[in-house]
């Protein structure tokens, strides 16, 4: 899951100490955790970059505040010496809220009530360059491209959904969107590299769209690394629990008070400006949509619509058939065949996603080359299945008393979760048994173990009696510390009553299973 900020520590006045290193600089000086670095001579700080930045100086002055108190603190140390300081936030001013409005966006497809943090709308390119968060590019201004040049905030991951400008539009859900591929351009002439990705709705955007994207982002290489193709998601919640059914109805759900209000400043009505949209088509303002394949005409008339109309707007969302599936991941491979003769990588990657509901085999380990998009769920699992090869060797023979095991997971993975349970079973004395929990909270359509609900899991375990349960590590923020809906692990064994512990990877589940074997032993 993305990097999510916490706003209250956010409160442009600096950045706030969270810890100092042992034996660093900054403990030297007498800096403290609660203390606020507000400067790096001359330099205001908007955030941890410009804190990097600045100190990579032979001589640097930090200007720090501690109650009322601000002190200039003089340093001499080589150039990449660090100071030894962790902040509580990597970003000391506004953060950048989202402009768009996404059809497939998942905070306007949750209930009301939860923790506001969850409904927050963040497209800042800095948490990109940071933490690999996915940005949009709709909302920088000259500024920001100067800082990226003079910063050279390399790689930025930007995700794309179409190159054809006006189905990118209804994509991102306003009429004004700029040119991706010109702006991926400038960071080619900058120096910058960049991670793509494109959610794929069936029926819009995984057809003609996904090989036209491919096709322009490929030419765009070595600027552009890698492309990733990953799933839409859709929870069964809407706007005052409706479901919209189309493109334009889940754009409106932006448009209500309480979404206006998440953003910064206030953006034009869907109606309104694909209304200024369409008149200004003549003068080139908005582009034809020309499908990539020659011969079979527009896009918008491969979707089934008019070229006048507002393209894919009425199309109906809904998730990925495993027959769809399949098919977007035979519409890659020729592509990436090609690719790996050319550039020697294949550049452009299916999620996991699709290999697990099409029921495909999952390709080995190097056709992900080096798996850079590791974190938005490209190659994930194939490293978990290479992992638990390696890491049930170490599993121990038998335990000393029968133990009984549950193993919590969302649908998805439950097969290949199955293998492990039945390897997990070959330990004597040990019963193991896997929980895929069905997310009753979101809908059945959300399979992903990282969006399972504290509550649905410990219906789902005293349900089953378990005793004994280990949950996904995903499922939890962080900090591991709580769920979506604010449970900690404590909370759903006091629940359940089910001891618990979390487990991510391999490794962890194999430790698990030994320490069991020896705390049985005493």
């Amino acid at each position: 899951m993305e990097y999510q900020p916490d706003l209250k520590n956010i409160t442009g006045a600096g950045g706030p100490i969270a810890s100092v290193a042992r034996g660093s600089i900054a403990e030297a000086l007498g800096l403290q955790p609660g203390d606020v670095v507000l400067a790096v001579g001359e330099r205001q700080l908007r955030d941890v970059i410009d804190y990097r930045f600045a100190i990579a100086e032979e001589r640097v002055e930090l200007l720090v505040r501690r109650g009322d108190d601000e002190t200039i603190y003089e340093i001499e140390k080589d150039a990449d010496d660090d100071l030894g300081i962790e902040f509580v936030e990597p970003l000391f001013d506004r953060l950048r809220t989202c402009n768009n409005k996404c059809p497939f966006c998942f905070l306007t497809q949750m209930p009301k009530g939860m923790r506001k943090s969850l409904y927050l709308k963040d497209d800042d390119y800095r948490l990109g360059f940071l933490y690999g968060n996915f940005v949009t590019l709709t909302n920088l201004s000259e500024d920001d491209w100067q800082r990226i040049e003079e910063q050279h905030l390399s790689p930025m991951y930007v995700s794309i959904h179409a190159t054809d400008q006006a189905l990118r539009a209804v994509l991102l859900g306003k009429a004004d969107v700029p040119d991706v591929l010109e702006q991926i351009r400038r960071f080619g002439r900058m120096g910058v590299e960049v991670h793509t990705q494109i959610v794929a709705l069936p029926g819009i955007n995984d057809g003609a769209a996904l090989h036209q994207s491919i096709r322009e982002l490929a030419a765009l290489y070595p600027v552009v690394q890698t492309i990733a193709v990953v799933p839409v998601g859709l929870t069964k919640y809407r706007f005052e629990g409706k479901r919209p059914q189309s493109i334009r109805a889940a754009i409106g759900v932006h448009e209500t008070p309480e979404w206006i209000d998440t953003n910064w400043e206030r953006q034009p009505l869907w109606d309104e400006a694909w209304g200024a949209a369409r008149q200004g088509k003549a003068a080139g303002e908005v582009i034809q949509l020309q499908s990539p394949t020659p011969g079979s005409g527009t896009l918008a008339a491969d979707l089934g619509h008019c070229a006048r109309q507002i393209v894919a707007a009425d199309v109906p969302m809904r998730t990925f058939r495993p027959d769809e599936a399949a098919r977007v991941i035979d519409l890659i491979a020729p592509y990436q065949e090609q690719l790996q003769r050319e550039l020697g990588i294949r550049l452009v990657y299916p999620s996991d996603e699709f290999y697990l509901i099409s029921g495909r085999a999952l390709p080995p380990a190097d056709s992900y080359d080096g798996m850079p998009q590791y974190s938005n769920g490209v190659g994930m699992t194939r490293d978990f299945v290479d992992g638990w090869a390696r890491a049930q060797r170490r599993l121990p023979a038998r335990l000393p008393v029968p133990t009984s095991l549950t193993l919590v997971c969302g649908t998805l993975i439950a097969p290949v979760l199955q293998r492990v349970v039945d390897r997990l079973n070959r330990v004597e004395n040990l019963h193991a048994t896997l929980l895929p929990v069905v997310n009753q909270f979101f809908g059945e359509m959300v399979t992903v173990s990282g969006l399972l609900m504290g509550h649905d899991v410990a219906a789902a375990l005293r349900a089953a009696g378990a005793q004994r349960a280990l949950l996904p590590r995903v499922m939890f923020d962080h900090a591991g510390t709580r769920t979506l809906d604010e449970y900690s692990a404590e909370r759903i064994a006091a629940e359940s009553g089910a001891s618990v512990a979390l487990a991510g990877e391999p490794d962890e589940l194999a430790r698990y299973v030994r320490a069991l074997a020896k705390s049985a032993e005493h």
